[in-house]
């Protein structure tokens, strides 16, 4: 994994009252698997992100500190805090909002089953007895 604290891998948003920073860890061309990328997250008090620009892939939301509120069309808004984990499937695009408190959090992206299956073989193949 390629990490690099350097300004020009940030990305910086701006949603809301506060700013949105993402971080790349890794991309899919680094990866090799159904793995799209690894994301860090820094949300500032009152941010809100309502788009993050990639369709089509499943997403799990860590939330490394703070508390991050959940905004999903079919459901009440509710909390996510600090060591839970979200699931968020492939065409769900719930909003996330802060309150008055920064947010860190870890984005997975994988590809979603019936686009894995499709991926070349990994080489070398791992054998189980």
């Amino acid at each position: 994994m390629i990490i690099s604290p350097a300004a020009a891998h940030a990305e910086a948003l701006q949603s809301g009252a506060g700013a949105v920073l993402r971080r790349c860890l890794a991309r899919r061309g680094m990866l090799h698997s159904e793995c799209e990328a690894v994301d860090q997250i820094v949300l500032e008090p009152h941010a809100r992100i309502d788009h993050r620009g990639r369709a089509g892939v499943d997403e799990a939301w860590f939330v490394l500190s703070g508390t991050v509120t959940v905004d999903e069309c079919d459901s009440a808004p509710w909390s996510l805090h600090a060591g839970q984990l979200m699931l968020s499937p492939a065409g769900a695009r719930p909003h996330l909002s802060t309150g008055d408190l920064p947010v860190t959090l870890l984005l997975l992206a994988t590809l979603p089953d019936r686009y894995a299956a499709q991926l070349p073989p990994r080489i070398p193949e791992l054998h189980h007895d």
